[in-house]
């Protein structure tokens, strides 16, 4: 790696720290999935940002405002969408040992993300799959579940906390993540190559490159590459030497819309890209697609989707309609 700036130092560790975000922004959702029991919708005249968030409880979020100098959100007088954490959500921030030590940099785009700027978006215009621009340059997914409401994973209950003329915020019990530019559902994958790299060579000798990274959104459920291994040894290398048998099996992996751990609250059934089912089973933290188990800990959010770990290879079954874990 060039050392010629000390600046690319930090950029590193911030993607470090960034990737851990990622991955640990799928168990916290599974570990937070009770809805919130109670709206405090209030109409509040105060046209001071910092006096707003203060007298509505959310003093931590006015707090790391000040102390990382966000005076452009801080100073910007209008219309405005505020996903805020509450005062909990800033003590496990701190408490959890991965992102207790957040850089300066990294905290200014944790606080940034949470800003949609030039617009107050109103419960009634929510939209599934809603894309959001932020005032860190990133981008918040929306999406609408039977039972919940998700901002890039992290469950919402779309009905404001507090609104103002201007200004209207929704409580988060949990920090929403991002993915960087670039890091499409493909180049997720590439970037955990101690878990996906035959995952990545299937996909590429299947000709689905270009889907996963260009395509979508979708939701990938990834077998890892203990899950291959657990194929007889015959049937693994037959695949790897037949692209059509092979495409045909990992698009049954791959299912339109992105899914995060609170869609799954159902226990819905998924149609993926081959035209079969993928059953999902949820018991509390126990998730399972088609029997194979979801690692909850290792999900992952892509500009393009979401990508959930899996410990079987999805084969199908005599029934097209659905596909087995194998």
């Amino acid at each position: 790696m060039s050392d010629e700036l000390k600046g690319e130092g930090n950029q590193v560790s911030e993607q470090v720290d960034n990737m851990k975000l990622l991955i640990i922004s799928f168990a916290l959702v599974a570990f937070s999935m009770a809805m919130p029991t109670t709206t405090n919708t209030t109409i509040r005249t105060s046209s001071n940002l910092l006096e707003l968030l203060t007298n509505s409880g959310f003093t931590e979020l006015t707090k790391s405002l000040v102390q990382h100098n966000m005076t452009e959100i801080i100073n910007f007088t209008g219309m405005m969408t505020i996903f805020a954490p509450s005062n909990d959500a800033f003590l496990h921030l701190r408490e959890n040992p991965w992102t207790k030590n957040l850089t300066h940099n990294m905290m200014v785009k944790v606080l940034g993300r949470l800003f949609v700027l030039q617009r107050k978006l109103m419960p009634t215009e929510v939209r599934n799959e809603m894309m959001l621009d932020t005032a860190s340059q990133e981008k918040l997914r929306l999406n609408i579940y039977p039972k919940v409401r998700t901002v890039n994973g992290i469950l919402v209950m779309m009905d404001p906390n507090i609104q103002s003329e201007k200004v209207i915020i929704y409580k988060v019990n949990r920090f929403p993540t991002s993915p960087a530019p670039g890091r499409d559902l493909f180049e997720m994958l590439n970037r955990r190559k101690d878990r996906f790299s035959t995952l990545s060579r299937a996909i590429e000798v299947a000709n689905l490159k270009d889907t996963l990274k260009t395509g979508g959104p979708y939701t990938l459920f990834a077998p890892t590459n203990d899950a291959f291994k657990a194929l007889p040894e015959a049937k693994l290398t037959k695949l790897m030497e037949s692209p059509a048998e092979l495409k045909s099996i990992l698009l049954g992996h791959i299912v339109n819309g992105t899914y995060f751990l609170g869609a799954f609250m159902t226990s819905p059934d998924l149609r993926n890209l081959n035209g079969g089912l993928n059953r999902i089973f949820a018991n509390g933290t126990n998730i399972k697609v088609n029997e194979s188990r979801i690692h909850i800990r290792e999900g992952m959010i892509a500009e393009n989707g979401a990508l959930h770990s899996i410990d079987r290879v999805l084969l199908p079954t005599v029934n097209s309609n659905s596909t087995v874990s194998v």
